[in-house]
């Protein structure tokens, strides 16, 4: 039996990375009053920072030595430095096309293993000379954003007999499979799958396919390749009308303002 596997388009790409390392003394203060230029992981080497967001909902975060945390494009927020010669490495950049995953659509901070290697990548000439290239920083980012994604995406225990249908969808989107179609590849109940998909996801399989529709469909629209018509076939909607409501409901807007 041969195994054919589909590659994924990339949901969003980056450009304009930048690198800073700021060292502050205690007590001081940047607020970021009219947004963060741009997205940025804000890796802390020594002290201490605790980070204020103004107008949200989100509590106060404090970052220690040895740890990172990403703040998105125009979050308003202020940093109070706790202790003096706090040091921070900064990798910013801004999103060309796309969008960022749903866990990096708020300020959050990050736990992985090899966080300190990642960051410090971006600082350490190598003997090639092709530090500073921006291709180069371009693989940087894409392999720290590569390894957070692999550790959201690590599916718990309880839920990895969802595997094969997520994949299922996630890869072959387009196809307008039924839900039972999705249990048999989980070897699964139809009534036991769905229950425990919307368990894990917060949706139904269909709620869960159509939204990965729409973000593929957003990325073909702001590619200027594709009109909405073609947009909607391609993605597996045969009801234009409701493609455009369902783009409209969770966008905010309808495809054709893209």
């Amino acid at each position: 039996m041969r195994n054919e596997y589909k590659l994924q388009e990339p949901q969003f790409s980056i450009q304009n990375v930048e690198i800073l390392n700021v060292i502050r003394s205690k007590d001081y203060r940047h607020f970021y009053r009219n947004g963060r230029v741009k997205n940025g992981f804000i890796y802390t080497v020594s002290g201490k920072i605790s980070y204020t967001f103004i107008n949200t909902e989100i509590s106060d975060i404090t970052v220690g030595a040895g740890e990172i945390i990403f703040v998105p494009k125009d979050v308003v927020y202020y940093s109070t430095y706790l202790e003096d010669n706090t040091e921070t490495k900064i990798v910013q950049f801004d999103i060309k096309s796309g969008n960022l995953p749903a866990y990096l659509s708020i300020p959050t901070t990050l736990n992985l293993p090899e966080t300190s290697e990642l960051i410090n990548s971006f600082f350490i000439p190598i003997k090639n000379h092709v530090f500073g290239h921006p291709f180069y920083y371009r693989s940087k980012l894409y392999e720290l954003l590569w390894k957070i994604d692999q550790s959201f995406s690590k599916i718990p225990t309880k839920y990895k007999r969802l595997q094969a249908a997520l994949s299922e969808i996630s890869e072959n989107y387009n196809k307008n499979e039924k839900v039972s179609y999705y249990a048999e590849l989980c070897d699964m109940s139809e009534v036991g799958f769905r229950r425990l998909f919307h368990e894990h996801t917060g949706l139904s399989p269909i709620e869960y396919r159509n939204d990965i529709r729409l973000e593929n469909a957003k990325i073909k629209l702001q590619s200027g390749e594709f009109n909405v018509s073609e947009v909607a076939e391609d993605s597996g909607f045969s009801n234009l009308s409701f493609f455009i409501r369902l783009y409209k409901k969770k966008f905010g807007y309808t495809p054709k303002k893209e």
